[in-house]
């Protein structure tokens, strides 16, 4: 038995995940411990920030991690989305059966684990990084198998709505090029979601077998 699992069939990820908790959180916590006394004392007028920002902020929605244990390297613009950001939502996603537009949070609703988006025009090179995908972490290696990942396909907006079809991995199409605008991505490009909403790395889709095994074995390295 690895360190990943608690039996042959559930995947878990290693004793640096829990180790990194206080890194993560604590200066959430110190922040809004501040917040909650500046608030009690001056009163939430004496907040500066925008209505909007500060409803986002109570929602805990404004969090970033680019500086913490489990964010991956940067990639692309640094403007982008960048790993230990939130992954910012996004409309105008389609698939050949829907006929009204898909948000990415449609398509990230109820999934709980890591789940690794392929952007790209060529659904050959698409379905070739799903592969890799399905074929990262074997059971001895001590990183998250391939199996404990979800893939999504997402095509470029000039690509052929039939290249979805061939694709063995749930494919939409960016239609409205929405998220191409704001993910930025530098050619064909992978992103991993981790299940709390934030991207855990972002990569080149070539770089697929190197990139993703790194980022899981991160998850998976003892304390």
């Amino acid at each position: 038995m690895t360190a990943l699992q608690v039996d042959s069939d559930r995947p878990r990820c290693g004793p640096a995940l829990l180790t990194s908790y206080d890194a993560r959180r604590r200066p959430v916590g110190e922040e809004v411990v501040g917040r909650t006394v500046r608030h009690a004392t001056k009163g939430i007028e004496a907040d500066p920030d925008a209505p909007r920002t500060i409803v986002l902020r109570e929602a805990q929605l404004l969090i970033g991690y680019r500086d913490g244990p489990l964010a991956g390297s940067p990639h692309g613009p640094a403007e982008a989305p960048q790993p230990g950001d939130r992954a910012p939502d996004r409309t105008g996603l389609a698939e050949p059966v829907a006929a009204y537009p898909l948000r990415l949070l449609d398509i990230l609703r109820g999934r709980t684990a890591h789940v690794v988006l392929l952007y790209g025009a060529d659904a050959a090179v698409l379905a070739e990084a799903a592969e890799t995908v399905r074929g990262t972490g074997e059971p001895d290696d001590g990183t998250l198998p391939g199996s404990a990942l979800e893939t999504v396909a997402l095509l470029a907006r000039d690509a052929e709505p039939t290249a979805l079809d061939p694709l063995a991995v749930a494919g939409y199409r960016d239609a409205a090029e929405e998220f191409a605008r704001l993910y930025r991505p530098d050619g064909p490009t992978g992103f991993v979601v981790r299940p709390d909403g934030h991207l855990g790395a972002r990569f080149p889709l070539a770089d697929t077998a190197e990139a993703l095994p790194a980022y899981l074995a991160e998850l998976s390295r003892p304390a």
